[in-house]
């Protein structure tokens, strides 16, 4: 489901405990995008976020720290208020960005939160990488390690940013696609696929390029999407469309 609206309008009109996992992308407030001047995030949408989400649901707060954005810091206690906090996520670029004096900026940070913490979803099975151990560890002849290839760190070094290092065919679908900040489709599949199953609801109230919505088309979930811009509600519409032609040439 794609809306067209804000999340003030749009969330009370979700139903309490219904939702399985929000994902959250919100304006870091340092672009010239018109989408990117007022902040956005503040106490009510902590709580109506709350109030939607399942006792086992997750959520995840995309921000930045630095210079130009200090999201990390004015956000983290908004959401602290009600979520139990769980980690901070580090996805680290390949493409610098910055002043000539000061260090090139790498990185960007996503909050992991949860409803409750003796009941988030966390599929086990799916927390490891493509990146086989080195050794194996054994105790009394017995093997220590429960798989093969090496578990996912709270540093994501292994997902290149749109445009840089990825298959061609694999993103094409953003290559046409107008939007300023969109992300790669794996970073936010890594998050589905760790907290929810096939048929969970995903909430996105910040869709913009509609990445989550792609990500939850692969791995068939159902979606809600709201995006205040009427111009990226077209625009995502549009590319789920044309998801499934992609991926089948």
């Amino acid at each position: 489901m794609i809306v067209n609206g804000s999340w003030q309008n749009e969330l009370p009109k979700i139903k309490s405990n219904s939702i399985d996992l929000i994902i959250i992308d919100p304006p870091y407030l340092v672009t010239n995008e018109k989408w990117d001047k007022d902040e956005v995030v503040n106490e009510e949408l902590s709580k109506q976020l709350f109030r939607v989400a399942k006792d086992s649901c997750s959520l995840y707060v995309w921000c930045g720290i630095g210079e130009k954005s200090q999201s990390l810091i004015r956000w983290f206690p908004i959401f602290q208020n009600d979520w139990y906090f769980k980690d901070l996520i580090t996805w680290k670029k390949q493409r610098g960005i910055g002043m000539r004096k000061g260090w090139l900026y790498t990185r960007e940070e996503c909050m992991w939160f949860v409803k409750d913490n003796s009941q988030f979803v966390w599929n086990k099975e799916e927390q490891y990488s493509e990146e086989k151990r080195p050794f194996s560890i054994k105790v009394g002849g017995e093997m220590v390690n429960k798989s093969e290839y090496k578990r996912f760190t709270n540093v994501w070094t292994d997902i290149n940013e749109l445009g840089f290092g990825s298959s061609p065919q694999k993103f094409s679908s953003f290559r046409d696609f107008n939007h300023f900040t969109p992300k790669p489709v794996e970073l936010i599949e890594r998050i589905i696929k760790l907290h929810s199953k096939e048929s969970d609801i995903v909430l996105d109230c910040f869709a913009g390029s509609g990445t989550t919505g792609i990500a939850c088309k692969r791995l068939n979930r159902n979606f809600i999407l709201i995006e205040k811009e009427k111009e990226y509600c077209d625009l995502i519409q549009e590319r789920l469309e044309k998801e499934k032609t992609i991926f089948e040439e």
